[in-house]
């Protein structure tokens, strides 16, 4: 699912757009709606002011692409409810969240801490990928993660250095999870099954991947799980196949935090719950390709296997048997 920068559409979440305009108070009072209240400040480049939002909503997260066209300087004050993850694709941005002030360009980000004060110069031709998250469901993650509570709200490093190889695998999430609303396959009105999942990875991949101050807390070795919770968690992955559940839930099932249980699948199986459950979804594709009569639908077999997207299944099973889902069918040594 990994995309280039140069892959991405000129304008990315089109299919999603918000609003246009040229109005300065229209701009501040739309983008305020989809975000919080703040100050709008056009810079001496006033004549170019062009506001372009779009915006794909999620259940605990949403999607962004916005521009403004000339220099502007926005100050939110705290953001509050939301978490704000900036990743620029033109341009440049200086970024102050609360003592920690940020260039950021091609290959830095921002993480804006909703407990600290922000204040932002969008310069000339900026132009970014955003993703807000609710604060709430952020940190209820990261209690799963740990399996203990919090007392207090997680605060991230707000400089997000794209290069390093764990932000640059959650970079490519994200920028995926952008070209799968590009083509209402998920987010805004899509009524994705697996949109629970999709902004499950992205939530928690950004808790493993960007410094914080629950760093070290992560770091730590995980509470060993027993053998047998392990064994809850692959039965409950083998019986529920067909189902969009996501890692949250299997970790509830075999009664563990969300990090116990990625270690441990490390271990037992050499890959994360995530990769389990697709291989068995594989697994159990293969199984019904090769027992039901030839004329049987591919894509009954995908979604009977818990596949929600025809061609990215069809992709998975070549790499994973060398060959296509209908070509399993004709050349099937079992009929």
């Amino acid at each position: 699912m990994t995309r280039a920068l140069s892959d991405l559409p000129v304008e990315p979440l089109r299919a999603h757009r918000l609003f246009q305009t040229v109005d300065v108070d229209v701009a501040r009072d739309a983008v305020a709606r989809a975000f919080c209240d703040h100050k709008l400040t056009p810079g001496a480049g006033h004549g170019r002011f062009d506001v372009c939002h779009n915006h794909a909503r999620g259940q605990d997260l949403s999607l962004n692409y916005l521009r403004y066209g000339c220099d502007v300087s926005i100050n939110p004050g705290e953001l509050t409810d939301f978490y704000l993850v900036q990743i620029p694709l033109r341009g440049a941005a200086r970024v102050r969240n609360g003592r920690t002030e940020v260039d950021a360009a091609r290959r830095t980000g921002t993480v804006l801490n909703p407990t600290r004060e922000t204040q932002m110069l969008w310069l000339q031709g900026c132009e970014k990928l955003l993703l807000q998250i609710d604060a709430g469901a952020l940190n209820r993650m990261a209690e799963r993660l740990l399996g203990r509570s919090l007392p207090c709200a997680v605060v991230f490093d707000p400089e997000l250095q794209l290069a390093a190889p764990a932000l640059s695998r959650w970079e490519a999430t994200f920028r995926a999870a952008v070209s799968v609303a590009d083509r209402h396959a998920a987010f805004g009105e899509a009524a994705h099954a697996h949109q629970a999942l999709f902004e499950e990875e992205l939530i928690t991949g950004l808790l493993l991947a960007q410094p914080s101050t629950i760093q070290h807390l992560l770091a730590q070795p995980g509470a060993r799980i027993s053998s047998a919770q392990v064994n809850r968690a692959r039965a409950f992955i083998l019986d529920n196949l067909s189902e969009p559940i996501t890692v949250s839930r299997i970790a509830c099932a075999a009664g563990c935090s969300i990090r116990s249980l990625q270690l441990a699948f490390q271990d037992s199986f050499g890959c994360t719950p995530v990769g389990f459950l697709r291989r068995q979804r594989l697994d159990h594709a293969h199984m019904l390709l090769q027992s039901l009569p030839e004329d049987a639908l591919v894509s009954e077999i995908a979604y009977d296997s818990g596949f929600s997207h025809l061609g990215r299944f069809s992709i998975a099973y070549r790499a994973a048997f060398g060959r296509s889902p209908r070509q399993t069918q004709r050349q099937n040594r079992f009929s």
